[in-house]
């Protein structure tokens, strides 16, 4: 018969094992970005540089572009998710307080737009925005990043205005308030953590993006950290595979900080939104 403490140490094992799988690959990138190019190529491979050198990391903040693919990722993630946000609470106001036959089955419409693969919508708004004269524009990045995690937005922000009693609402309307302050006033600040939770998810998503910007603004004035890094590798000199994970841990390091500074918020968001009442 399995004891509790056996079971208990398994757990534990399963959960370390599962951890190291996750972390080797940082592990490995931080480790390779460390060494000097030659140790990088080498096989077999070692665990640890035996040269270290942050000659890479220094190269990465030379790099004459680098600030303004950091200022565009940052623009781009920040405009994208708050207009996101902006456009999903009224609709997630309207599906958890207003009662229809047809609720159901628009919610379902929505998060059934969020499946669609986006590659396979490429093509239409590429020449849609050719057409309107849109490509390398960044309000043409911004709008089609909100809008592809708009639908996740909504369904999110629901649940979140799902556990704000009615009787609150109920409430402001009997001393006259309407249903934009009653949104503005009363539910907005009693859904601020799962809003937290909200922005870095969708920072996080349209930060992480690729295909958006390298397509809607092939232009390198638009560049962001990810298009750059795809083009590491594609570099017609080779791949360099020391600054490549030196670039690839910097751009990370924004939304690595976002996370820590937000964690306290995130958590709250995602603990309010699994219990309603």
């Amino acid at each position: 018969m399995i004891t509790t403490t056996f079971k208990a140490r398994l757990s534990t094992a399963l959960l370390f094992m599962i951890c190291g799988i996750v972390a080797f690959p940082m592990f490995w990138a931080l480790s390779t970005s460390l060494r000097i190019e030659a140790e990088a190529v080498t096989f077999p491979p070692n665990l640890l540089p035996r040269t270290w050198t942050l000659e890479h990391y220094l190269a990465v903040f030379r790099n004459d572009t680098f600030p303004l693919e950091l200022v565009n990722s940052l623009f781009y993630s920040t405009a994208a998710t708050l207009l996101a946000i902006l456009v999903s609470l009224p609709a997630a106001y309207a599906a958890s307080r207003f009662d229809s036959p047809d609720r159901d089955r628009l919610m379902m419409l929505i998060l059934a737009t969020a499946m669609i693969p986006g590659v396979a919508i490429l093509i239409p708004l590429y020449l849609l925005l050719d057409h309107s004269g849109l490509l390398n524009s960044r309000l043409a990045v911004i709008v089609i990043s909100a809008a592809y995690f708009a639908p996740q937005s909504v369904w999110f922000m629901k649940n979140f205005i799902d556990t704000v009693p009615r009787e609150l609402d109920e409430a402001a309307m009997i001393d006259g308030a309407s249903t934009w302050t009653i949104l503005h006033k009363v539910i907005f600040p009693l859904i601020r953590p799962g809003l937290a939770a909200i922005f870095v998810l969708g920072f996080i998503i349209t930060w992480n993006d690729y295909i958006i910007v390298a397509v809607f603004y092939p232009d390198t004035l638009g560049r962001t950290l990810q298009v750059a890094l795809v083009n590491q590798v594609f570099d017609s000199i080779g791949i360099s595979w020391t600054y490549l994970m030196s670039f690839a841990i910097v751009s990370s390091i924004p939304v690595v900080l976002l996370f820590l500074l937000a964690q306290k918020w995130f958590v709250a968001g995602l603990t309010a939104g699994s219990v309603k009442g």
